[in-house]
This record gives C-alpha cells, sequence and structure tokens, in this order.
C-alpha cells in the first residue's frame, strides 16, 4: 500500500484519483499556490481553494494516494516501472474491497496509467475520466531527470489500437486551444499550435480505444484543466457517473 493515501466519501463506484507526473495527492483536495506548486504548474493567486475531491466526495466514496517518492510515501528501492506501477494501484484497489469496480480518474500521466492498466485489468476498471492525458509514448521518451522515481519504458500501437478498451466507458476531458505566448512564455505562438494540434490528434485517437466514449473539449489552455476550469470538469463527471450508476 501507498504510505500516502488519503480518502473521504461513502458509495460506489468509488472515485480512484491518479496524479500527474510528480504531482502529491494534496493538488486533488486544495489547489495548490504559486509557491506549492513549482516547478510543475503556475499555481493560482489568492486564498486556498478546494480542488475537486471534495465535491466528488459528495457524490460517493473518493481515494487518492502519493506514488513511490511523491508526497508522503517513501522513496522506492529502484525506479518504479510500468510493472511496479500497477502492482501500487493494485494494492489500492486491495484495501477497498469495492462492490463495484471503481472509476479511475487521471490526469496528464495518471491519465495514461489509468488507461494502460485498465486496458490489463479490465475487470478492475468501471470507467476512465481521463484529463488532458498523456498520450501513450510509442517511442522512447527524451532523458531528462523525472520528478518521480521512474524506469518507464516505451508501450507499443496496440495501446491506441480501435477498441483497445471494448465497451469501456470513457471520458476525456482536454483544452479546446492552444495557448498563446502571453499564456506560455517561452514559446512562439507557431510552436504553441504545432503542439495543441499533435496532442489533440492523440487525444482523438484515444478516443477509439472504446465503443462507449465521448469529450469534453474545455475552452481553456491549461494542462491542469481539473484546477483552472473546475466547473466544467465537475460537471462533465457528474454526468458521466450518473451514467454508471
Amino acid at each position: 500500500m501507498a504510505s500516502g493515501l488519503r480518502e473521504q466519501g461513502n458509495g460506489e463506484p468509488a472515485f480512484i484519483l491518479l496524479s500527474g507526473l510528480g504531482d502529491p495527492l494534496t493538488w486533488w483536495w486544495t489547489v495548490a499556490t504559486p509557491e506549492e506548486a513549482q516547478p510543475h504548474w503556475r499555481g493560482l493567486e489568492g486564498n486556498p481553494r478546494p480542488g475537486i475531491a471534495p465535491t466528488l466526495a459528495q457524490w460517493t466514496r473518493v481515494v487518492t494516494y502519493d506514488r513511490a517518492g511523491i508526497g508522503d510515501s517513501p522513496l522506492p528501492a529502484h525506479p518504479h516501472t510500468w510493472a511496479d506501477v500497477y502492482a501500487e494501484l493494485d494494492r489500492v484497489l486491495d484495501s477497498l474491497q469495492p462492490s463495484r469496480s471503481p472509476i479511475l480518474v487521471g490526469h496528464s500521466l495518471g491519465g495514461m496509467i489509468a488507461s494502460t492498466y485498465a486496458r490489463r485489468r479490465p475487470e478492475r476498471a468501471g470507467g476512465l475520466v481521463l484529463l488532458d492525458p498523456t498520450p501513450p509514448p510509442l517511442t522512447a521518451p527524451p532523458p531528462m531527470p523525472l520528478p518521480e522515481p521512474l524506469a518507464l519504458t516505451p508501450f507499443g500501437p496496440e495501446e491506441v489500437a480501435p477498441g483497445a478498451l471494448g465497451d469501456l466507458p470513457l471520458l476525456l476531458i482536454a483544452p479546446n486551444r492552444p495557448a498563446t505566448p502571453t499564456e506560455a512564455p517561452g514559446r512562439t505562438q507557431e510552436q504553441l499550435d504545432a503542439r495543441f494540434h499533435a496532442r489533440r490528434a492523440r487525444h482523438l485517437e484515444w478516443i477509439t480505444l472504446s465503443g462507449r466514449s465521448r469529450a469534453v473539449w474545455v475552452d481553456h489552455p491549461g494542462h491542469y484543466v481539473h484546477l483552472e476550469r473546475p466547473e466544467v470538469v465537475l460537471e462533465a463527471i457528474r454526468a458521466f457517473w450518473e451514467e454508471l450508476t
């Protein structure tokens, strides 16, 4: 079991929230300030405001956890592979003993974990909510320091094959426009446009994985859609969750 774990609420299907690369579970509960968010995100100025987890916990059980080496979870003996990441999620689910398969909600890398885990353990996922997910890499990622101890190998094309998830309910929520240089300093509009369109193409490919999928496009360029446009994200998740209950 990951030592850093927090849960709240009652009911099923539960939500299991999977954070992005290096992000602590606390960001699901309270939006980070600029000081707390660096270097992963810009954070939000002003008084602390709740994340999406407290609202989700009004509907059903919500479980969050820190992967190894993040937040309150100790560093692992070796960088975690995909097998280690899946085993960690297995232990979290084993501790819940749910009568219904939970809904996996993943942001960024957490979306990739949720999707690839569900393909391998279809009986353990009742639905997927992917928040601007990082598409499964088809080639090796560039070498760079990571904000958490991971040794992840590239996936093959079967991860994005149409129908790979059968009819697993899937909701993908992502930005509907590229950022501007004012919103993302250091890049030209051409670079920002190219990144947006490449990512959008991968997201459109991703929603073909399931015969029960749909996308919600948020009119905001930020990667942290659930923190910067929580009202839109919560409305979409609420409709999705009600269809499954």
